[in-house]
This record gives structure tokens, sequence and C-alpha cells, in this order.
């Protein structure tokens, strides 16, 4: 009887003991990972695939580091590149070393951002010369950086999840041409849903591999939003239909009689309004300005318009000059503005979109490129040509 006592106290000591581990979160490897990676793996391979299949869209993009050097890498067109002054959240060498080994000279760090990039976007290239071809290894990058999840690795590239579940990755090029490093290093935006710190982690993947593929430049002519959209990141592009989604809210609510509404950002810039007169009359000023081939100054504007008192009058004066360039399309064109100075002049391009409705003449208005193609010409024109309300 005692003994059967003992056998009964003993197995409830470790049946507590289970419950009291499972009770303090411990977690078996299957649910650590579950939990660490956000998402089944399953879905992760299909999110890397779906990137994989995008068509890259790419422009190339030159960059001065000093006076003496200039890089050229290719980009996709939505991107650009800016001054950085600091190393990144991925350590190429021991963060823990107290100095740093004799001859070695960090690269030079230039962010990669969009134009809806909100801050640091967490993109870097590390630009630097090295007659070693095998500088900064993957293996180091494991070993100085402890990654807790292991994505993809080979011998140029490595995509993890850190200690914080923060997705990240790093890719290596090397141009024995002219013994030229480049390091692609990334850390996610920390979107809400899993599945879109994947999607951008993929995209930034294969922007990575394509840093330096000059040959697979799209050109200008043949560029179009309908043929940048499908190249797009699912984040990226749910983050600029924000943008247009806000707009389409504004005409259909809230801008009344000469409302308008002005949204700035670095690279992206809206001026969006209503004009009431033209409503009244069935008037399109973009028409006329493109039929007429408008070449004079602001106050030579022979028709009633808030083109430059709602937008313009705050950069220019009504004796700078305008200048008609070309037609985008019929919904609209490609303007030339002149900041007329003492010693030197300024010179600005501005897509100018046409937008009838049965709620009336809307305008829209976005610097652009010489060309008028870049991402935000392709997306307004578009927007302009397409909108149902």
């Amino acid at each position: 009887m005692k003994k059967t006592y003992l056998i009964l106290l003993m197995s409830l000591i470790i049946f507590s003991c289970k419950k009291e581990n499972q009770s303090e979160g411990y977690l078996n490897p299957e649910d650590y990972d579950a939990q660490l990676l956000g998402i089944p793996k399953a879905q992760i391979d299909s999110i890397r695939k779906s990137e994989e299949r995008k068509q890259a869209v790419l422009r190339k993009v030159s960059y001065e580091l000093d006076s003496a050097t200039t890089i050229d890498v290719m980009l996709p067109i939505s991107n650009f590149l800016k001054d950085y002054s600091f190393s990144g959240d991925i350590s190429l060498t021991d963060p823990n070393a107290t100095s740093v080994p004799e001859g070695f000279e960090y690269p030079e760090s230039i962010s990669i951002q969009n134009p809806i990039s909100d801050g640091d976007s967490g993109e870097l290239i590390l630009v630097g010369k090295s007659a070693n071809a095998n500088i900064f290894p993957v293996s180091d990058i494991k070993k100085f950086n402890e990654p807790e999840k292991i994505l993809f690795e080979d011998k140029n590239a490595l995509l993890y999840v850190d200690g914080y579940g923060r997705k990240k990755m790093y890719y290596r090029q090397y141009n024995p041409a002219n013994s030229t490093y480049y390091l692609y290093t990334a850390e996610v935006p920390k979107y809400n849903d899993p599945k879109l710190q994947y999607a951008s982690l993929f995209s930034t993947y294969k922007k990575a591999q394509n840093l330096l593929a000059f040959d697979k430049e799209t050109l200008p002519e043949n560029l179009t939003w309908e043929k940048i959209k499908p190249s797009l990141s699912e984040p990226e592009f749910k983050n600029y239909q924000v943008y247009y989604k806000s707009l389409e809210k504004e005409l259909k609510y809230f801008l009344k009689d000469n409302d308008s509404v002005n949204i700035n950002r670095d690279k992206m810039q809206f001026y969006f309004y209503r004009d009431e007169d033209h409503s009244k009359n069935t008037f399109n000023q973009v028409g006329i300005l493109g039929n007429s081939e408008f070449a004079g100054t602001f106050e030579d504007l022979n028709f009633d318009n808030r083109m430059y008192s709602g937008y313009f009058k705050q950069i220019y004066a009504r004796d700078d000059e305008f200048r008609f360039i070309r037609n985008i399309s019929e919904n609209s064109i490609l303007m030339k503005a002149t900041q007329v100075g003492y010693s030197s002049n300024t010179v600005s391009y501005y897509i100018i979109s046409s937008i009838k409705t049965e709620k009336g003449q809307f305008y829209l208005i976005s610097p652009t490129n010489e060309n008028g193609n870049d991402l935000t010409s392709f997306m307004n024109d578009y927007f302009s040509r397409h909108l149902k309300i």
C-alpha cells in the first residue's frame, strides 16, 4: 500500500513540474520556430516564389562617392540613392573587438529609398575597395550577428530572422575589374502583417541580385504604369495605393468648390484640387495648354485658373517662365517651369493631369523629371485615366 502511494505521489510531482514548465512558457523547437517565423514555412516559401517570378523593371543610377569616384548601380524605377552616415544594423566585423585591424577602412554607406520610405528605409549599399575578392564572407556575418533562424544561405547571401523576430538580409558582390565590393544589407520595416515582411525581404533580395545587372535596363520609352505595377513588391504597392485611395476619397467626399489638398514627401508630392469655374463651364486647362503648346510666363496664362494661385505661387513669381513640353496622354501634359535668378536659373518639371468627373473638373500636379517618366508621373496619369467614382 505504501509502495502504491509512493508511486502515485511521484507521478503527481512529475505531472506538476511538467505543467509548471508549460505554464512558464517553455516551447518545443517546432513551436519556437513557428512563433519566431510568424507564419508557416510553406507560406514563406510561397511568398518567396511569388517575388522571384516578378519581372524587375530597372534603371541605371549613378552616385558620386567623392570628387574622384562615381559608381553605377541598377535599381528598380521606384528607388533612389541618398547619403547615409552610419554603418547599418548588420555587423561586418566583430562588434566586441576593442580595435579594428590595421589598414582596415570601413566602406562608404549609401541609403536606398523609395518615395514612400519613412525616413530610413533600412536598406544600405556599402561600397569599398579591396584586392581580396572574398572580403566580408557570409561565415563572418553569421559569426558576428548570430542569426536565430536562417531562411536562405549561399556563398554570397544570407537571409535570416534574429532573436527579436526581425527579418534581415546580407548580400555581397565583387567586381574584379575595379577591385570594388558591394555589400547590400537590409532590415525589413516593421509591418504588422508577417506576410508583408517576408514579401519585402524577398523583394529586397531580388533587388540586391540585380544591383550590377547593367544588361537588364528597361528602356524609358517602353515604360507604363501597367508594366511597372506587377514588378512592385506587395508592401510597396499597398503603400502607393494608400495615397491614391486618399486622393480618390478627397475627390468623392471632401473637395468642394475650389478646395485643394497638398501631400508632400521627399520624392513624392501631390497637389490635387477642384476648379469650380472650370466645372461649371466644362473647361479643361490641360487640353488648352497642350493644344496651344504654351510658352511664356505664369502671368501670360490667359484664362481664369487656380493652377498658379493654388500651387505654383508658393514657388514661382508671375514673371517666371512656364512652358509646355509634350503630351503624356490625352489627360496629362509635361510642363517646364524656370525660376529666373540673378546669377543662374532653376529649372523644374511637372506633370499636370486633368480629371473630369460628374463631381466636377479636378487637376493633379506633381513634380517629375525632364522626361516625365518617373514612377509618380506614370501613376498620376494612370489615376487620371482610370478613376472610377
